[in-house]
């Protein structure tokens, strides 16, 4: 007779990193969507999903405004999750022009892979 443990039963569909797919070493992850919705004037909202992997990584989220100055940043050490949601403060109110979020997946120091994706702010209109 198997003995009755006092764990619960772990259900996959809750496991953060159950994709149907087993989850990936780290040489093999990938950044597999990147969405980003300025809210205001000064968050942006982000959303990062990567492929699942067995080993936790290093999960950096950069802003670059239109002038090449790092507006906000943000690094998730150990990360363990596959999908990020993530708003943003920037440090200064926004200008006209294009901005950049950079997202770096690192193990150990060493770039994996990186990504961006360019964006605006709408700004108000003047009176």
């Amino acid at each position: 007779m198997k003995a009755k443990s006092s764990l619960p039963e772990r259900i996959l569909s809750q496991d953060p990193f159950f994709s149907g797919q087993p989850p990936v070493p780290v040489s093999e992850i990938r950044i597999e969507s990147v969405g980003v919705n300025p809210l205001d004037g000064r968050r942006v909202d982000v959303a990062v999903d990567l492929t699942p992997c067995s080993q936790a990584v290093d999960v950096e989220l950069v802003v670059v405004g239109p002038g090449d100055d790092e507006l906000c940043s943000v690094r998730l050490l150990q990360n363990r999750e596959w999908m990020l949601d993530k708003i943003m403060h920037l440090r200064s109110e926004p200008v006209s022009g294009e901005y950049t979020l950079h997202v770096g997946i690192f193990s150990e120091d060493q770039l994996v892979t990186r990504t961006e994706r360019r964006f605006t702010f709408p700004l108000p209109e003047p009176v």
